[in-house]
């Protein structure tokens, strides 16, 4: 098995977006740093006044949080800046994972198509419990060699439900048992592989052996 200890010389850098309302931050970098990248965390204001190049990174994450709050409207505020650099990154073939509220900012960005959103869980309640997530087969590179596995992450959202035209998505999860939404979409990625959006957390704990295979892979990915 592929282990962060028989990484060759320098750690790839991981960058982890800080924006208003990030929370989550802290458990993300050390998850991170467990699965041998090198996070370093980069404010989206740097971002917006060129103090720092979003291309200047091997892998970019946007963590959980609540950007502008925790309503259906939620994440309009960074995606409406990150749009056209999420494409950039992906054009330099750089891993993307947005968790939580990330998941919901890179929805709004259109990262994983158009008319789509993020609505209110079918409970209309916060929800905060470990859930079951089956892996499916995809040519998503954060859930590569995962195929079948059922994995446990933590859910804390109330805005967690794909809403719009969803009949193309990729899902390359799907709850296995209780879903915190309503919905059978635990994860989705874009045409490319290389996005991938999941609404529960495999940063929490930031040790988290089912998490840490996520993590694993999109670095992994980005030494290629």
């Amino acid at each position: 098995m592929w282990s962060a200890n028989n990484l060759a010389g320098e750690r790839p850098v991981v960058s982890i977006l800080y924006s208003p309302g990030t929370n989550c931050e802290v458990e993300t970098m050390e998850a991170i740093k467990l699965a041998g990248g090198n996070p370093q965390l980069v404010f989206l204001d740097d971002l917006r006044h060129n103090r720092v190049d979003i291309l200047d990174c091997s892998c970019f994450v946007i963590p959980g949080g609540f950007s502008a709050g925790d309503y259906p409207d939620t994440g309009v505020y960074v995606a409406e800046f990150l749009g056209d650099r999420i494409r950039s990154l992906v054009q330099a073939r750089k891993p993307v994972l947005g968790i939580c509220n990330g998941m919901q900012i890179l929805m709004r960005a259109k990262a994983f198509g158009p008319d789509l959103v993020m609505g209110q869980n079918d409970c209309k309640t916060f929800v905060s419990r470990p859930i079951l997530h089956r892996v499916l087969p995809s040519r998503c590179i954060w859930t590569k060699g995962l195929e079948g596995q059922v994995l446990q992450f933590a859910a804390a959202h109330i805005c967690g439900k794909p809403l719009g035209d969803s009949a193309n998505l990729n899902v390359v999860m799907k709850y296995d048992g209780l879903s915190p939404n309503g919905s059978e979409i635990a994860a989705i990625c874009d045409d490319t592989g290389l996005v991938m959006g999941i609404m529960d957390h495999p940063e929490r704990p930031y040790d988290n052996l089912d998490g840490q295979k996520l993590f694993q892979n999109g670095i992994r990915h980005s030494m290629k």
